[in-house]
């Protein structure tokens, strides 16, 4: 008996490690895990072109949340940065969201020139977005 009560308490022990190095493996500051650096939303309009395929960050407010539209969610978040028009950038993702009103870090893919007709058309959508606080 003594056997199976020191197996127990190290498969607790094991798990518990396991648990604390996955928590511990992505601090949001470091930045060293991820090839992006975090850009302006400013920065991304005027670059826009370059950007095209590249994983982008943006820390920012999140102002508007749209779910379930074309079975993602459409996150709109601005910085400060920009002029009317370009002052905000739509972070799309399957599965994840952020609430209105949240400082978040919103990273994903730039895609550019999106046009899904009836009116609705992007110069840049950032897509396969993730977000963390």
């Amino acid at each position: 008996m003594l056997s199976r009560n020191n197996f127990t308490l190290a498969l607790f022990v094991s798990t518990l490690i396991a648990m604390t190095s996955i928590c511990q493996a992505e601090p949001i500051s470091d930045t060293s895990t991820n090839s992006a650096e975090t850009m302006t939303i400013a920065e991304i309009f005027a670059n826009k072109d370059s950007l095209k395929g590249k994983l982008v960050r943006v820390k920012g407010k999140v102002v508007k949340v749209s779910h379930n539209i074309m079975k993602l969610n459409w996150i709109h978040i601005k910085d400060g940065t920009g002029e009317k028009g370009t002052d905000k950038i739509i972070f799309r993702s399957k599965t994840q969201s952020a609430p209105v009103d949240s400082e978040v870090v919103a990273q994903g893919v730039v895609d550019t020139n999106l046009d899904f007709g009836y009116g609705y058309s992007y110069s840049i959508l950032i897509e396969d977005s993730t977000f963390t606080k």
